[in-house]
């Protein structure tokens, strides 16, 4: 795996300018440690030029076909599955990005697919991937170096997140009341579904009814608020399960059941396979990382 991190060297710098790591690969190693799920705190933004990249992001397979572009949010598990390819990788501290770019990201979170791009946009990419590689290999500690390594990864970031914005709203269309109170509502949750586990409590923080919400949602994803909620809490006792070892009882109390047997109870029949059924299959699908 060819990789190219950066990490400022400077006391004074790392206070100015958090960490920016950029990557770019063409083959994975058996042994490499991205074949272990594994979660972080960074955004990640993805671009592969040519080839092909399967990852596993949240227990879900996603595939990076050609030219296209995909991120993950900090916390999200992720491992490699499998490659060939010609991919740029870049991590950017969560304080370096635009909280305009963080909304969005987190609002498509829920989409959780890999996007197509043209080869004129590929091209800008490459550049602004490669202009930023070289600007972190400089040594040199100057502001305006700084003030350009920012302005590429808010580019980078940019671009990437408004390939999910079009793609959206090529597929969905815009419909600006129903668009925001559905955005609200996606932020809400995602940082919220361990604590607010009911549609009362979305209603009541965005000033709205509980029946006027449902219909938003119903009419905006398809879906009713009970369903996204419970849909994030099993996601994440999906991750939970299959990237710890942490017991079930414990597992359902952080996510807010302190009946573990009720818990496991709506595991069964959201997923299909109780906990522990659950925890041994993705624990005999790891990818064996020996030698």
């Amino acid at each position: 795996m060819k990789v190219r991190s950066f990490n400022p060297g400077n006391v004074l710098e790392d206070m100015l300018m958090p960490e920016i790591d950029i990557s770019h690969f063409t083959n994975v190693e058996a042994a490499d440690p991205v074949n272990l799920p594994h979660r972080d705190s960074d955004y990640v933004f993805l671009f592969q030029k040519m080839g092909y990249l399967s990852l596993m992001v949240d227990d879900k397979l996603i595939e990076m076909k050609d030219r296209s572009v995909f991120f993950i949010l900090p916390g999200q598990l992720r491992y490699h599955v499998d490659s060939k390819t010609d991919t740029w990788v870049l991590a950017v501290n969560a304080s370096l990005l635009q909280e305009v770019l963080r909304l969005k990201l987190n609002e498509h979170y829920y989409r959780n697919q890999a996007v197509s791009i043209s080869k004129k946009k590929a091209e800008r990419f490459t550049q602004c991937m490669s202009f930023l590689a070289e600007e972190l290999l400089d040594p040199n500690y100057k502001l305006c170096k700084m003030a350009v390594r920012k302005g590429l990864t808010d580019v980078i970031s940019g671009m990437i997140t408004e390939e999910y914005v079009i793609a959206t709203s090529v597929l969905q269309g815009e419909h600006s009341r129903f668009s925001e109170i559905t955005r609200e509502f996606k932020e809400l949750l995602l940082n919220n579904f361990k604590k607010m586990r009911k549609p009362g409590e979305y209603a009541d923080a965005l000033s709205l009814s509980v029946p006027y919400l449902n219909q938003v949602i119903k009419s905006s994803t398809g879906f009713t608020v009970s369903y996204w909620i419970q849909k994030m809490i099993m996601n994440e006792a999906r991750v939970l399960l299959s990237s710890t070892l942490n017991p079930v009882k414990d597992i359902a109390h952080e996510l807010g059941y302190l009946d573990q047997a009720y818990f496991s109870r709506i595991f069964s029949k959201t997923q299909g396979l109780s906990p522990q059924q659950y925890r041994l299959s993705k624990q005999q699908q790891l990818p064996d990382t020996e030698l």
